[in-house]
């Protein structure tokens, strides 16, 4: 698996892309809705999210992980009913979703048996924020790179990578950044 891959506007996915080593997430980390990450992704969103409710005291869950091109397709279209076009500026379209790779999760907890994502001002987004990259996660669309992401910040989208994610932490970087980086001085 290429826990790297890119993933955006300029880089689109196959309709087709199904990942080869999906499998389903807990129901305890799911709260019952049926969930699918790919395999290493999921052994460290557990991790963190295990660390989180350790340090708050609360219970948090896996909102969202991997999505299918139609379904994609399908939400994207529901989304753009509700919202209007402001849609393409808060989440990528279907062949551009992360999603779609099976690395990316959405974090929220419950609250009056409802599952809402987590507040961007919330003291565990701050958590998450100092310490998602020692799980292998990366915020994808953070408040400052919205130039770079061609997406407004989205606090609980978090994006698995691997052992890079220590990298991109230590200099600020989005994942576009990295490659533009990676290719200017080592290829």
């Amino acid at each position: 698996m290429d826990y790297l891959i890119l993933v955006n506007k300029d880089n689109l996915l196959p309709k087709d892309y199904i990942p080869n080593n999906l499998v389903k997430v807990n129901s305890k980390y799911t709260n019952n809705q049926l969930i699918y990450l790919e395999k290493k992704t999921l052994k460290n969103a557990i991790k963190l999210l295990k660390d989180l409710h350790n340090h708050f005291q609360k219970d948090y869950f896996i909102l969202s992980g991997y999505r299918p091109f139609l379904e994609e397709t399908f939400m994207i279209s529901d989304l753009v009913r509700k919202e209007g076009s402001i849609i393409s500026k808060k989440y990528p379209l279907p062949k551009c979703s992360e999603h779609q790779t099976g690395l990316a999760i959405d974090i929220g907890l419950k609250i009056n048996n409802s599952l809402i994502p987590l507040n961007e001002d919330s003291a565990e987004i701050k958590w998450l924020i100092a310490n998602s990259y020692k799980y292998g996660f990366i915020f994808r669309y953070p408040p400052n790179k919205v130039e770079i992401t061609g997406y407004l910040p989205n606090y609980h989208h978090l994006r698995y990578i691997g052992s890079k994610a220590s990298i991109l932490k230590k200099y600020n970087l989005t994942l576009e950044e990295y490659f533009i980086f990676f290719k200017k001085y080592y290829i």
